[in-house]
């Protein structure tokens, strides 16, 4: 009958949701729990984003599964190339290939977005990493209309920054402070498409967050862009200074289930506080500053 499917989506729909909030609480539970309980609740994310996306569209290429409304049907052959050139590597850097395929949604405008998240009018982004699944606006609503649009959404467009987070996050099973995913998904997209994102607000030669700043509330800084710049910084001193075994000897470290602070400190034998002078000091020295010839 009509109204029992009626209440068993309502029934699964609330379950899934109960998980999902279950997910966020683990971010901040202790390591051995969250690493066993942070899959399933990931796993709930996952439910719920297909159950809310139960109507749309759907296309399949080797490794992801993209779901869509038909205003974006010409949009797919865009985002389906710029999602597989994204994967080899990013899980070649990684050394991570996640099981299955990865879901991504298309939403056709901010709005839609914005609804999906429950964002405020002014939040906005190109692409989300939530939950197992990558949420992209449509690349429709932000593409130049004159120029090689596939280039252009392959390399500054959103597919290898989130689909890093996801793969490190399958890695970690969420072991991660905010900074230091959003600094190596810069770091890989660096790495991949030569592409930083550098505006007059985010120069490294001026007042800086702290650490504390950013590990304590880095979505609340008023100055989003220098927060990602700083967390950028501080990857590239790692893997440019130290060497990228010690990039991958941290990461390694935080899927055992080590914070952050102390792999940092064993990987790379120096405390904490020395660190935290250390890369803001490299950033100012060796990162682009000017907006005009970023590559």
């Amino acid at each position: 009958m009509r109204m029992a499917g009626n209440q068993q989506e309502v029934t699964l729909l609330a379950g899934v949701i109960g998980l999902a909030l279950l997910f966020l609480l683990l971010l901040h539970g202790p390591v051995r729990l969250q690493a066993w309980l942070y899959p399933l609740a990931r796993q709930a994310a996952q439910a719920k984003i297909q159950f809310e996306t139960r109507h749309m569209e759907r296309f399949e290429t080797e490794h992801f599964v993209i779901k869509y409304t038909p205003a974006d049907q010409a949009s797919l052959a865009l985002v389906g190339e710029a999602a597989e050139a994204a994967y080899q590597p990013v899980t070649q850097m990684m050394g991570y290939q996640p099981a299955g395929k990865t879901l991504i949604v298309i939403y056709p405008d901010k709005t839609e977005l914005r609804k999906a998240f429950g964002w405020s009018g002014d939040q906005s982004a190109m692409g989300v990493y939530w939950g197992g699944a990558i949420q992209l606006l449509s690349p429709q609503a932000w593409l130049q209309q004159d120029g090689d649009q596939k280039e252009q959404f392959v390399r500054t467009g959103p597919m290898v920054h989130e689909y890093t987070h996801l793969v490190f996050d399958y890695m970690t099973n969420g072991n991660y402070p905010r900074w230091f995913t959003e600094g190596l998904a810069q770091y890989v997209e660096y790495r991949v498409n030569r592409y930083e994102w550098v505006t007059p607000q985010n120069k490294l030669t001026g007042n800086l967050y702290s650490m504390a700043e950013l590990e304590g509330g880095f979505d609340d800084l008023p100055n989003q862009a220098l927060a990602y710049r700083e967390s950028l910084a501080a990857i590239r001193y790692i893997a440019e200074v130290h060497g990228q075994d010690k990039l991958n000897g941290i990461i390694s470290r935080l899927q055992q289930g080590v914070p952050v602070k102390t792999a940092i400190e064993t990987v790379l034998s120096m405390d904490y506080e020395q660190f935290n002078r250390e890369w803001p000091a490299w950033g100012k020295d060796h990162m682009q500053q000017d907006t005009w010839d970023v590559k």
